[in-house]
């Protein structure tokens, strides 16, 4: 073999090898944020004045009509993830405006793609995201909150196992 061909194989080589990894299901980036961790049987956290609920279910377990009204598809194999910010002013708790992202992964890494949504009703603020899940795979939710006025990030994980069977 000349060095012509040795050239030409190799950069066939490395082309296929981009190419497999295309339809790779794409992997999270290593996360450097310091985050409060949620515990296994816990669904709030504190951050000074300013508390975080968090919640996760399988869209099944949506009443019928509630679903229908917050177009989520209702199905044992779509998690769907809820987040509510309280702010603490003069011992009250209300409801507040935040941006809320999140990034989910699966135990391999595997990013699953979640946009979250907000609803506001009269007396609550939900922000909303749904995905599809497996039978008996756990979620890690990477949250981050910004309440409305605020520049300081309050960033928090939340992991929870779901069964579709």
């Amino acid at each position: 073999m000349n060095m012509t061909q040795i050239r030409l194989l190799t950069a066939a080589l490395v082309f296929l090898a981009g190419l497999a990894g295309c339809d790779a299901p794409q992997q999270a980036a290593p996360d450097t944020t310091t985050r409060m961790v949620f515990g296994p049987h816990e669904n709030e956290k504190e951050f000074g004045n300013y508390t975080v609920h968090v919640n996760a279910l399988t869209t099944d377990q949506l009443p019928a009509d509630v679903a229908r009204s917050y177009t989520i598809t209702r199905s044992k194999n779509r998690a769907m993830l809820n987040v509510v910010v309280m702010k603490t002013t003069d011992g009250v708790k209300k409801p507040t405006t935040a941006t809320v992202t999140t990034l989910t992964r699966n135990l391999a890494n595997q990013v699953k793609d979640m946009k979250m949504r907000e609803i506001i009703e009269q007396d609550a603020v939900y922000y909303i995201g749904d995905i599809p899940v497996d039978n008996e795979e756990s979620l890690i939710f990477n949250i981050d909150v910004t309440p409305a006025g605020e520049t300081t990030r309050l960033s928090m994980s939340y992991s929870k196992q779901f069964f579709t069977k």
